[in-house]
């Protein structure tokens, strides 16, 4: 398969046309033959398909590069004049003078000087807002999604494949640098300019040959928006029981920042989702960026948002403030607080497929989350040689979660027994961060990062039920009928991590980077399992265990360019030493590994270019999956670990491939990536009708997983877009259900055709299909699950002041070629201006009235599929004043 891809990517690298090229030349005036700068010019072919673009230069000339025998039309547009289109029989070479008409348009609306919707310098993509708005944009979100080169999905902003993770206004982080808040947040309105650095560096005195490049957006407020305070408020809602209020403040000076946002609704609109919450962990994520190594395997659990599900009843609350000031040229000061609380109630029901019966369950659901997260950063420029950065994060959360639980075996229509269950779970988070970077000599430099964290989790499970809960496991005394088992559980962790880094340019070409590392983590586990008010004591419980870990490295990678090829030839000598001690049996690991590591980059072009990485990790078992002692995970399900745990190996493998062509229209990138785990830690397990029983082990079959990507996006006409993603992954993995092994292999495809019509920046609209395929299979079962989603979106502006907006899509759901259900989901929204600086807006949603949603999925024991209860048709009108 490597073979194809890369004769794949080879062929989207070389021009294989053989046709001769001639040259359009032309001078662009007015009517004064005065040049007119910076206006835009397409060409298109017999077929309507785009052959060429360009803008004029400062002397109102341009030059088409476009295939001889052909008949073009060349459009030509600028903001100040009338659009002109002329038709042109190329045959050989030729120059024009084109003249243009000045356009009716008030003189207010026409911009003095000259705007060019893409500027490229160096490394900085600057594009022009305007230029690529079309009147239906609310936020900065909406713009980034119509820029060439640019991917927007779930909230993440792509560039190239990787992730944007660094999104600045006017130079400066804000919201804690939690991009997703950022970009749906600020308004389209006050974004003047975007820039793309495509090799951004967190580390200010990086040389050349540093391979810490990542791309970073920063974005140019107008100037009529700086020094005042502007965005909006809504208020709005419906005469049943629906409201929406938002206010969104922000404000840019020279020297100081600052934004208050706040968002309650209670209609299903995203306002904080589990990905936001985990950016804000801070730790190991922002550690690793400076190339640090952390190899243990977290013991932290995690609590799940539902906000984004429209949950048949819920409310969604957050507020956010950022401040920042910069006092002088050498210290920066910006401070970050944000507080969610939702609240979610809904029906749910689960089937799990095992291999030798079914449990289904229906379930009531009340769940309560309140989150608060905050963070205090400064930098501290010392000189023009070093500069120290300092951070703190405060993170809390508290998960209140009710559960009534009818469960039934197989196709039976009596419940076996039913269950409440209700967990208690508080985490806190205090993690703080100290980094110096000096820049040595001329061109070396080092970096000394110091990371503190305290973390503590307090999950607590109670649970009342008609028949006696694990059964065989505990002894539960009855109640008036019912048992009552609960679960009080403490783990506490507190890590510190150091990392040096030199890097010392030995020529213009080569560049060598030493790293020496230590990590050092100190966790306790407490359990307690009751009969209601009774501490059951038994051999499995209760539990006090101590768990020490310590990671010692040293790294030396060698970076070399060689003309367009560039690569990092290093290793690692790691040294891991852990103990968990207390009332169950010990384990200790003591041992010392290589791990090489190798990348290579070749730039065919500059905007073409082929990357490989290759690199070996290990993960060490945390403090759970080692002590033997029973932990109920929930309702159904009970776990005991295992002291008999190794280190787990992973070999990963990834090769892209990234072709942007912005002239062109055309953007493609592609990605193949092999990864192989050794001694990979996975569960066994043993069950009933009613009970669950796992405990993890090293699995002896080497795990395998390939997985490929494609993204490639083309302007074919003036009005037309293709936009066509996919993935593609296939893997194996062996577990143990009731002692009998099974070799389990599981592929997953998708894929996403969308076309997006523009005309004349007056009105979009886009139609495709989402397709999805999952088969899992091993000795005992076959499963197979196919998603069909053809969809549609629209937005007409129908003038200056009024918008319609829409949404359709059907989905049809299959398992086993048998379909399981189909929902369809209409949107409309209506927007209307009756006043320069107020908006009304009216929304109708989910018009057709369906009310669940459903999923499916796989685990080491069963298949399941599950839905949910949605939320209904509703209908809500706000207004909105904006300054």
């Amino acid at each position: 398969m490597i073979k194809y891809f890369v004769a794949f990517i080879l062929l989207c690298s070389v021009n294989m046309s053989a046709q001769e090229n001639c040259n359009f030349r032309g001078m662009i005036v007015d009517s004064l033959s005065l040049p007119v700068f910076d206006a835009s010019i397409s060409a298109f072919d017999e077929n309507n398909k785009s052959a060429g673009f360009t803008f004029s230069d400062k002397e109102g000339e341009f030059k088409l590069d476009l295939q001889c025998g052909k008949t073009y039309e060349i459009e030509i547009e600028h903001i100040a004049f009338e659009q002109k289109i002329i038709r042109i029989e190329l045959d050989k070479s030729r120059r024009e003078r084109i003249d243009l008409k000045s356009s009716k348009i008030a003189l207010k609306d026409v911009v003095a000087q000259g705007r060019m919707p893409i500027t490229i310098k160096g490394d900085t993509i600057e594009y022009d807002a305007d230029s690529f708005k079309t009147g239906n944009e609310e936020n900065l979100e909406d713009i980034l999604k119509k820029l060439p080169g640019i991917q927007v999905e779930d909230g993440k902003v792509y560039y190239q494949g990787k992730q944007i993770n660094s999104i600045k206004v006017e130079g400066r982080e804000i919201f804690g640098g939690n991009t997703k808040l950022l970009t749906k947040n600020l308004p389209s309105d006050a974004v003047d300019k975007i820039q793309l650095n495509q090799k951004f560096k967190a580390n200010p005195f990086a040389n050349s040959l540093q391979d810490e490049e990542q791309p970073e957006l920063n974005i140019v407020l107008k100037e009529d928006k700086k020094n005042l305070i502007f965005g909006n408020i809504s208020i709005g809602g419906n005469a049943d029981k629906h409201y929406d209020l938002q206010e969104k403040l922000f404000r840019f000076s020279r020297k100081t920042d600052a934004t208050l946002i706040s968002d309650f609704n209670t209609y299903g609109k995203e306002v904080f989702s589990n990905e936001d919450y985990f950016q804000f962990l801070g730790g190991i994520s922002e550690f690793s960026e400076e190339g640090g190594a952390n190899s243990l395997r977290s013991s932290m659990n995690s609590v799940l948002f539902g906000s984004g599900d429209k949950s048949a009843s819920m409310q969604n609350h957050l507020g956010a403030f950022n401040f920042g000031f910069e006092p002088s040229k050498k210290l920066n000061i910006s401070a970050f607080a944000l507080a969610i609380d939702n609240n979610l109630k809904y029906k749910s029901s689960i089937s799990r497929f095992y291999s030798e019966f079914k449990q289904h369950d229906e379930n009531i659901n009340d769940q309560n989350i309140f989150s608060f997260i905050s963070r205090l950063r400064l930098d501290y420029t010392i000189n023009n040689k070093s500069n120290l950065k300092y951070r703190i994060n405060f993170n809390a959360q508290n998960e209140d979660n009710i559960t009534d639980i009818t469960s039934f075996i197989d196709e039976s229509e009596s419940p076996a027994l039913y269950r409440k269950t209700a967990h208690d779970r508080q985490n806190s988070n205090l993690y703080q961060r100290l980094s110096y970077i000096r820049k040595v000599g001329r061109d070396h430099n080092f970096g000394l990062y110091l990371t503190h964290s305290i973390q503590n989790e307090t999950p607590h499970l109670y649970l009342n039920s008609t028949e006696e809960p694990f059964s065989g496991y505990f002894s539960v005394t009855p109640e008036e009928g019912n048992y009552n088992l609960n679960q009080l559980q403490e783990l506490t962790s507190q890590t510190f991590q150091a990392l040096s880094v030199y890097n010392h340019l030995i020529t213009n070409l080569s560049n060598l980077r030493v790293k020496i590392g230590a990590n050092i983590n100190h966790q306790k586990l407490d359990n307690q399992i009751f009969d209601k008010n009774t501490l059951i004591n038994n051999e499995w419980t209760p539990t006090r265990m101590n768990f020490d870990f310590t990671e010692l490295y040293a790294d030396a990678t060698y970076t070399r360019k060689i003309n367009k090829f560039k690569f990092d030839l290093g290793t690692g000598i790691h040294r891991y030493n852990s103990e968990n001690t207390g009332s169950h049996a010990g384990h200790s690991i003591e041992i010392t590994r290589l791990l090489p590591h190798f990348q290579a980059r070749y730039e065919i072009s500059s905007s073409n270019s082929l990357n490989f990485t290759y690199k070996q990790t290990f993960e060490i078992p945390q403090i759970r999956e080692l002590t033997e002692a029973f932990n109920i995970q929930n309702y159904y399900a009970i776990s005991q670990g295992n002291s008999m745990l190794r280190e787990t190996r992973y070999h990963q493998a990834r090769l892209n491939y990234s072709l942007y062509n912005f002239y062109k229209f055309f953007n493609l990138f592609a990605s193949v990536s092999y990864n192989q785990r050794l001694d990979n830690i996975r569960n066994e397990g043993y069950f009933n009708n009613l009970i669950q029983f796992s405990s993890p082990f090293n699995s002896k079959t080497p795990e395998e997983n390939w997985n490929t990507y494609l993204y490639v996006s083309k302007r074919f006409t003036k009005i037309y877009t293709l936009r066509i993603n996919g993935n593609a992954s296939w893997s194996n993995f062996s577990s143990r259900n009731n002692n009998f092994e099974l070799n389990n292999q599981n592929t997953l495809y998708t894929a996403n055709m969308a076309n997006i019509f523009k005309f004349r920046k007056k009105f979009e609209f886009e139609s495709g299909l989402k397709w999805s395929n999952f088969n899992y299979t091993n000795e005992l079962n076959t499963s197979e699950f196919t998603d069909w989603t053809p969809y549609t979106t629209f937005a007409w502006s129908v003038n200056e002041d009024f918008l319609i907006q829409g949404d359709y899509e059907y989905r049809l759901q299959y398992s086993e070629g048998e379909e399981i259900n189909s929902n369809q989901n209409l949107n409309i929204s209506f927007r209307y201006r009756p006043a320069k600086r107020v908006y009304l807006y009216f929304t109708a949603g989910n018009l057709l009235g369906d009310d669940k949603i459903v999923r499916n999925g796989f685990h080491d024991f069963y298949t399941s599929i599950s839905s949910r209860e949605i939320l209904g048709r509703y209908f809500v009108g706000s207004i909105r004043y904006k300054f």
